[in-house]
């Protein structure tokens, strides 16, 4: 089990071995470097404590624990733990303002704890086994106990298909579960388990509107949140994608006075790539002085990689943007040992063109009901059904099924039609629904924003960043997850974050006006690119056909070759259905590596080594 995560802590290895449970620990060290091996203990040795992550707040815990009389003996942020512990017991989980997945072992009462971070930063995975519960950082370690034989879980495959994830708690395996954020757990030494949760994020009765006020308090809170995460005793880098969010970290680490060296930043582009992105990034590296470095990887090289994409997928989580998060990592690695991300913003700013439909309901409200009923009954532009148009009629009251429109790869009658096949399916939509109901009360920005930090970014965006850092030994940290910052940013009212009318990051881009340029704030939102759509179009007869619809193939066992076909029947329509497709790839070379080979170890091979492709169909060049 620590071999198929040694990527995640190529420092040293640590163990804990006592007659109710064994615990193995790999390090990647980033603070004290030499005393910050892993378990530390207590005083009389009675409690261990593992950290996966960092403790953002540890000096301000270790001198408050030194006044109440507890001994330490490094300027490790873990050793806080086990002493936390002492002090307030499950309690303590509620002090930490980190990203974490914590492991604390207490010897006299014969049990676990295991906790994951507020917001789901790090992640953590169980089972329970014949002969007891078996628990990890990434899947790969749970599979490599062979202590239960892996099952894919059905009723999960629509929602990995229509989502890129599976919702929590559960996985794409049948069993293996996912500990939600702000959650802990604690195995008992018969194996029982026992999943309880330590924070909400806490909304106020009467939300904040003094549009000056707030921009005042979010610069302050995202400053203070970038110096705690520029804490380290290795070399910081950055992310940067020439947005918003990821051009504000940068500017404020660049004016940071930290004593370490001046992060570098790190920035993608493909030929898709808007150039403006780019262009804007350079121009802010300049005007801070800080080393920028531009990242062009061979347009044909991902599709090549998929065995490594699906090993580093893990769950797994099938985002395309995955191999350009993966490919700043790789260069980033070569540098610096931490990798800041502007993950976050979008969530708490309102960042999504799914926070801003609003003009489609004005327009289909003043139709006559008669047309209304018409366009209900055909469908609108193929994305939008009957039960969506009664939803925009009833728009004010819940923003459900547009929410969960847009965050969907296949249509609802797509949807369907897969039921129809895999059987018995969970809805895709459920914990969006469940999260609805539940911020009920709020304005219906916030509860899009609110579900969307419960669901979308722990489940898909926060493990591919982790994967993808973790993968070449660098930590992925996200400043606008400080505990602080997003308490606050839930303080405010949606219309006061974005305005009226709707206008995404209204809020925050008044914050860090001050730092970052004009050209940068008034540029549409991009995403993370990805070069995918081209090169599935070009290899829709070639790889995609030789992995999707060979004899053997596991995707070709779950889904008819028809409707494998009709994704790839021409070019535009392996284009339009390129999420889907990318999705299917994963999860064939995912299965074959992982339960069929049962391999959890690095690939040295690339996918064209391996499938045979026909005569007539040549690799890309």
């Amino acid at each position: 089990m620590v071999r198929a995560v040694k990527h995640r802590g190529p420092d040293s290895e640590g163990r804990s071995s006592t007659a109710f449970a064994d615990v193995g620990f790999r390090r990647l060290a980033i603070i004290d470097l030499a005393g910050g091996n892993q378990p530390l203990c207590n005083e009389d040795n009675t409690i261990e404590c593992f950290l996966n992550g960092e403790i953002y707040n540890y000096r301000t815990l270790r001198r408050d624990l030194i006044a109440r009389g507890h001994m330490l003996h490094t300027d490790s942020d873990t050793e806080v733990l086990p002493h936390l512990y002492e002090e307030y017991g499950e309690g303590m989980f509620g002090y930490l303002n980190g990203m974490f997945s914590v492991c604390v072992v207490d010897r006299r009462r014969r049990r676990l704890l295991l906790a994951r971070d507020h917001f789901g930063i790090k992640q953590m995975y169980y089972v329970s086994t014949n002969v007891g519960v078996v628990f990890g950082s990434e899947m790969k370690a749970v599979l490599a106990a062979e202590l239960f034989e892996p099952e894919i879980d059905q009723a999960s495959l629509l929602s990995y298909l229509t989502m890129f994830y599976t919702p929590e708690p559960h996985t794409l395996l049948k069993g293996v579960m996912k500990l939600p954020p702000g959650c802990w757990l604690r195995l008992d030494e018969d194996a029982r388990t026992e999943l309880h949760r330590y924070y909400e994020v806490p909304v106020p009765a009467k939300l904040g509107t003094d549009i000056t006020e707030a921009a005042a308090e979010t610069s302050r809170l995202l400053t203070r949140a970038v110096e705690l995460q520029l804490q380290a005793d290795v070399p910081i880098g950055i992310s940067l994608s020439g947005g918003v969010d990821s051009s504000a970290i940068t500017c404020i680490a660049a004016m940071a006075n930290t004593s370490g060296a001046r992060p570098v930043a790190l920035t993608i582009s493909w030929p898709d790539t808007d150039p403006a992105e780019l262009d804007c990034a350079t121009a802010l590296c300049r005007r801070y002085g800080i080393e920028h470095e531009v990242l062009q990887p061979p347009p044909a090289q991902p599709l090549d990689e998929l065995l490594t994409l699906a090993w580093v997928a893990d769950e797994p989580v099938a985002d395309p943007a995955l191999y350009s998060q993966l490919s700043v990592a790789a260069a980033a690695a070569r540098r610096v040992k931490v990798l800041l991300s502007g993950a976050g913003g979008d969530e708490l700013f309102g960042g999504y063109g799914s926070y801003c439909p609003s003009w489609k309901r004005a327009a289909f409200m003043v139709l006559p009901r008669f047309l209304q009923q018409f366009l209900g009954a055909c469908g609108v532009k193929r994305r939008i059904g009957t039960e969506e148009i009664e939803a925009m009629m009833a728009y004010p009251d819940s923003r459900l099924l547009w929410h969960s429109l847009g965050k969907s790869n296949l249509t609802r009658a797509e949807q369907g039609e897969l039921r129809r096949v895999i059987g018995e399916s969970r809805d895709p939509a459920t914990n969006l629904g469940t999260l609805f109901e539940q911020y009920r009360h709020l304005d219906p920005l916030n509860q899009q924003m609110l579900v969307d930090l419960r669901t979308y970014l722990p489940d898909q965006i926060l493990p591919m960043i982790d994967r993808a850092t973790m993968a070449y030994s660098i930590e992925g940290r996200v400043p606008f997850l400080d505990v602080p910052m997003v308490e606050f940013a839930f303080s405010i009212s949606g219309r006061t974050k974005m305005g009226r009318p709707l206008s995404a990051k209204r809020l925050l881009k008044r914050a860090i006006a001050q730092w970052v340029p004009e050209s940068i704030l008034d540029r549409k939102k991009v995403g993370m690119p990805s070069p995918f759509p081209r090169l599935i179009a070009r290899e829709r007869m070639g790889l995609v056909r030789a992995l999707l619809l060979a004899s053997d193939s596991y995707v070709r066992s779950l889904f008819s070759a028809n409707w494998i076909e009709s994704l790839i029947a021409t070019e535009a329509h392996a284009v339009r259905s390129f999420r889907v497709l990318y999705s299917l790839l994963i999860l064939e070379v995912w299965h074959r590596r992982f339960i069929h080979e049962k391999d959890y170890s690095h690939p040295t091979q690339r996918i064209h080594d391996l499938v045979a492709l026909p005569s007539k169909y040549r690799p890309l060049s």
